[in-house]
C-alpha cells in the first residue's frame, strides 16, 4: 500500500493498475480508495452514516487510520470494477472511456491479460498539442 500511495502521490494519478506476480490486471487503486481508508467505516458501510459532526478527527487522526493499511498488499484494497483499453481500441472509444471515467486507462493484452501500459487524458491532450 505504502508504495502504492507513493506512486499516486509523485505522478498525480487518480490510479494506478494493480498485477498479479505474473503481470496480469487484477483492479486499480486510486484516490478514492485511499479516502475511503481514511474515514470511519460507519461512513462507508452500505446505508452508513453521512454526515458525522460527532466525529473531530484531526490530520494525525487521520494518518494513524492510513498507517494501519502501510504494508499490506494493495490487491487487497484494488477495485474490482474498472475500464480497460486494449492496443487496438479505437482512439475515439479510448478518449470516450476517459471522459466517462475520469480516469487513467490502463492497456491491456486482449489474450493474456496482462497490463501492457496506462494511457491518461494528459496523454490524449499532449499528443493533440504536439
Amino acid at each position: 500500500m505504502g508504495e502504492a500511495i507513493g506512486i499516486l502521490v509523485a505522478r498525480r494519478f487518480r490510479s494506478v493498475p494493480v498485477v498479479d506476480d505474473a503481470g496480469k490486471m487484477i483492479g486499480q487503486f486510486g484516490v478514492h480508495a485511499l479516502l475511503r481508508m481514511m474515514v470511519p467505516r460507519i461512513a462507508t458501510e452500505r446505508l452508513g452514516l453521512p454526515h458525522l459532526p460527532f466525529v473531530q478527527d484531526d490530520l494525525e487522526d487521520l494518518r494513524r487510520r492510513l498507517r494501519r493499511f502501510w504494508d499490506k498488499p494493495v490487491g487487497e484494497y484494488a477495485e474490482r470494477d474498472y475500464f480497460v483499453v486494449h492496443p487496438d481500441t479505437p482512439l475515439t472509444k479510448t478518449v470516450l472511456s476517459l471522459y466517462h471515467t475520469h480516469d487513467n486507462l490502463p492497456v491491456v493484452d486482449r489474450k493474456t491479460g496482462q497490463l501492457l501500459g496506462i494511457i491518461s487524458y494528459w496523454d490524449i491532450v499532449q499528443r493533440l498539442l504536439n
